[in-house]
């Protein structure tokens, strides 16, 4: 199965720097207003809003959390306190250790990329990692 989301974005730049930057898209076309990244099973695409529809968004610094939308992208990583700093770096930002949870044989916690979307990181193997708790899930490889 393959799967494509699409997301709307002000500032394209940004955006796929944080979603390759952070997450290890690939690059596979862009132009001035798309980019299309992909991994293993799926891909992103990032649209860019036309001005007329930025304008009424607007944006905030930091990015203010858009928790209102019904949808949350989930991206498997190695290591989710592994890329807080470089979350932080690409304008995201990253919830605390404590508001992560164990669910499914996987860690989960919550980052706002830079125009302040919800993703969810998802740290996989529990056999690897043991009960999955903050305290055991901070420093793996």
């Amino acid at each position: 199965m393959h799967a494509e989301l699409v997301i709307y974005v002000q500032r394209l730049g940004p955006m796929r720097a944080f979603y390759v930057g952070c997450l290890g898209l690939v690059v596979v076309e862009q132009d001035d207003t798309t980019a299309m990244l992909e991994s293993d099973g799926w891909t992103l695409h990032l649209v860019t809003v036309p001005a007329a529809v930025a304008a009424t968004i607007g944006s905030e610094d930091p990015p203010r959390r858009r928790a209102q939308t019904p949808l949350k992208p989930v991206f498997e990583v190695t290591a989710i306190e592994a890329l807080r700093g470089r979350i932080d770096q690409l304008g995201g930002s990253l919830d605390p250790p404590e508001r992560g949870r164990s669910f499914g044989g996987a860690v989960r916690l919550d980052a706002l990329d830079p125009e302040g979307n919800v993703i969810q990181l998802l740290q996989a193997d529990r056999a690897k990692h043991g009960d999955l708790t903050p305290d055991t899930w901070v420093d793996s490889p």
